[in-house]
C-alpha cells in the first residue's frame, strides 16, 4: 500500500470518484472539482492510498474555523472489498502523521455509524465545527 496526493495525480481522479460514490452519491462534476483543486495554502489536500495501481481508499484534509492548530478528516473510505483487514487503521494512520506533519495537533471528523473504530484511534464526541470551504 502506498499514498498519493491526488491534486498531483489527476490521472487517479476518475477512480477516486467511483470509490467516493460507493457511499457518497454526488455529481461527478462537482466532485472532480472539489477533489482536484490545488490548495493556495498547505489545505484542502485529499490523498489516494493505492494497491498497485488500484484506488482502494482515500481521505481529505481541510481547515476548520477554529483555531489554526485545528483541521478535519473528510471522506475517509476504504474500497468494500479492501474493508475488514487493517487498511483503514493504515489510512488513519498516515492521516494523522500527515496533519501532524502540516503543523495541526488537533483532528476533528464526522461520522454517523463508524464512531467504534474512531474511538480506537483515540477519537472522542465534540461540539459540531465549521469547514472553512476554499473549494
Amino acid at each position: 500500500m502506498y499514498f498519493l496526493v491526488l491534486h498531483d495525480n489527476a490521472h487517479l481522479l476518475a477512480d477516486t470518484c467511483s470509490l467516493l460514490e460507493t457511499s457518497w452519491p454526488k455529481s461527478r462534476g462537482v466532485r472532480e472539482q472539489k477533489l482536484i483543486c490545488k490548495p493556495k495554502q498547505s489545505l484542502p489536500l485529499s490523498y489516494v492510498m493505492l494497491q498497485g495501481s488500484e484506488v482502494i481508499g482515500h481521505y481529505r484534509l481541510s481547515e476548520t474555523l477554529e483555531s489554526g492548530t485545528w483541521c478535519v478528516v473528510e471522506s475517509v473510505i476504504i474500497s468494500p472489498q479492501h474493508r475488514g483487514i487493517g487498511l483503514g487503521l493504515q489510512l488513519m494512520a498516515h492521516c494523522i502523521d500527515t496533519s501532524r506533519s502540516l503543523g495541526y495537533t488537533n483532528l476533528y471528523l464526522s461520522t454517523k455509524d463508524k464512531m467504534g473504530f474512531y474511538s480506537k484511534l483515540g477519537f472522542k464526541n465534540s461540539h459540531p465545527v465549521s469547514i472553512l470551504s476554499k473549494s
